[in-house]
């Protein structure tokens, strides 16, 4: 005891802290959330393009709902959160993809680029962009089957598996999952160690505790 403070008590409450399995899966989740936080941040910052969407209701009335766009390449994974691969794509915030958008479909928008969006009223996932300001485009889709743009969607799928992926975009994905395991595993070999060297060192100290309880005892027989 120093100064009035256990030191041996304080030792033995930080070594059951790290004894403590609860607190390595504490911070193996503290990792995973900060990894899928600092994809969060990065996909917030390359939707960078205001859109208006625009919905056809009846008799020519339109609902019109703002949101967000940018380049992200056509394959993701951890939904949306991370794309490694395929051709760039304009996807919303909720991850839907504007078909066939390119640079001459932009607007602005208080001096900035934004885009008009015209969705399909029985089929939320089908965007495409209006270029023009008069709606007249809209024919499109009433006159087009909706099996022809889930042909088209398909062709575009399709089209981007056969395309050619460098070697870190194939492994990237691969490096990330094996890392995760990797870490875990580790983590629990060391927990494992440190609990089993805990409990020898306590069995240790019993059989110390017992020997000197023993021959402390004084012998009753008599001289």
């Amino acid at each position: 005891m120093v100064l009035g403070i256990n030191i041996n008590g304080i030792g033995g409450a930080i070594t059951n802290m790290f004894l403590s399995p609860a607190i390595w899966l504490g911070i193996i989740g503290g990792v995973l959330i900060l990894a899928v936080g600092l994809l969060w941040v990065r996909k917030q910052k390359r939707l960078n393009v205001v859109t208006y969407i625009f919905t056809e209701i009846s008799n020519g009335k339109q609902s019109i709902q703002k949101t967000k766009a940018g380049w992200f390449k056509s394959k993701s994974v951890l939904g949306g959160l991370y794309d490694y691969g395929g051709e760039h794509i304009m996807k919303t915030k909720d991850n839907r993809t504007i078909l066939g958008c390119s640079s001459v479909d932009f607007h602005e928008c208080n001096g900035k680029q934004c885009l008009l969006v015209k969705r399909k009223s029985d089929d939320p996932k089908m965007l495409v962009p209006l270029t023009r300001m008069k709606i007249e485009n809209t024919q499109l889709l009433g006159v087009i089957a909706p099996s022809d743009f889930r042909d088209a969607a398909v062709a575009c799928i399709d089209q981007t598996n056969n395309e050619m992926r460098s070697k870190w975009e194939q492994y990237v994905q691969w490096a990330i999952f094996i890392g995760v395991i990797i870490f875990a595993l580790v983590s629990i070999i060391l927990i494992t160690q440190m609990v089993q060297r805990g409990q020898d060192k306590a069995a240790e100290l019993i059989i110390q505790a017992g020997k000197v309880i023993s021959g402390g005892v004084p012998s009753t027989t008599a001289p």
